[in-house]
């Protein structure tokens, strides 16, 4: 094949930020789309890294191979991203969890980042947004059977929905911060103080579901320590004084995805019974106005459990979605 050898560097693809969580520089968009390739040439990018305006190598967060191919379909505008991976189709949920799950043959670029960020591994979450800006299809397929049609991701518009649920996925290793306040609905500037505090020890939240005496801060505990949750704690009492304040550990969010979940408005209700039945009581539940995900916390322990009796609800009959 007439293939060659391009460097980062020759593209024009500078990156911000630190090594582990480096950003693209969007000027590089630019410069990738002045790069000239020659006809019937094929060129080899390695993936993962470039460099900043200094010459520094930074590389991507995990998954950075990834982010690198989205980042090349979008500056050299591509029809097409395909990412080759280990397993020929995105399944409806982990194939660890449920003996061999529906395979989705297309999704939409928002699904997809729900999925990949509750713990679907076939391809990163951060990876899309090149792709989504540029509204480029990209396709999943397996190294090992690279004839298989694998996963379309693919704008809104382009994907027809035969199930409400498309997928559920669990992520592990959470923390809560709860907090019970009266008429904190009433109190200016009451989260302001908090995230505040939250950013002045580098932390970071994931959901943050409340009522008008009580608010949850969702954590991944990978950002914490038993000293930072002390310190945190401590400021919170005193700058902010909870009537309540309690550390809530070793969780896991399960994330019930699909275009098609308000097409049916008792769905929430059926997962709720799903999950009572397997002796389940999610902790927090929290949807979005967007109503293609469902956030659930349950222990640490039952995240499977719940997996399962959620992805068996969303295959009975009467919750296919039947398109014409």
């Amino acid at each position: 094949m007439n293939a060659r050898f391009v460097s980062p560097k020759e593209l024009g693809i500078t990156l911000t930020g630190k090594p582990g969580a480096a950003l693209v520089d969007e000027e590089s968009y630019g410069r990738l789309a002045q790069f000239v390739l020659q006809p019937g040439e094929i060129i080899v990018v390695p993936g993962f890294y470039a460099y900043d305006e200094a010459g520094n190598i930074l590389t991507f967060a995990r998954g950075g191979s990834d982010i690198t191919g989205s980042i090349l379909a979008k500056g050299l505008a591509a029809d097409l991203y395909e990412n080759f991976t280990d397993v020929s189709w995105v399944y409806a949920a982990d194939p660890g969890i449920v003996d061999h799950p529906r395979a989705i043959n297309t999704l939409t670029y928002r699904e997809m980042r729900e999925l990949a960020y509750a713990g679907f591994s076939v391809f990163n979450d951060e990876a899309l947004i090149p792709v989504i800006e540029a509204g480029i299809r990209v396709n999943i397929k397996n190294t090992n059977q690279p004839d298989a049609p694998g996963t379309i991701i693919a704008p809104t518009k382009n994907v027809q929905h035969h199930h409400h649920i498309t997928g559920v996925a669990a992520k592990k290793g959470f923390t809560a911060l709860y907090l019970h306040h009266y008429l904190i609905n009433q109190e200016v500037g009451f989260t302001l103080k908090l995230l505040q505090i939250l950013a002045k020890y580098g932390v970071s939240y994931e959901h943050m579901p409340s009522g008008i005496d009580d608010l949850t801060i969702i954590i991944d505990e990978n950002q914490l320590t038993p000293q930072i949750k002390d310190q945190i704690a401590a400021e919170v009492r005193a700058q902010i004084h909870p009537d309540e304040l309690e550390w809530l550990p070793d969780f896991a969010i399960v994330m019930v995805v699909g275009e098609g979940l308000y097409a049916r408005p008792d769905l929430v209700a059926r997962i709720m019974v799903a999950l009572a039945d397997a002796g389940i009581e999610p902790s927090v539940i929290n949807q979005g106005a967007s109503k293609i995900g469902l956030m659930l916390t349950v222990p640490t322990a039952k995240a499977a459990a719940a997996v399962s009796a959620i992805y068996a609800l969303s295959c009975h009959k009467q919750e296919a979605a039947a398109t014409k």
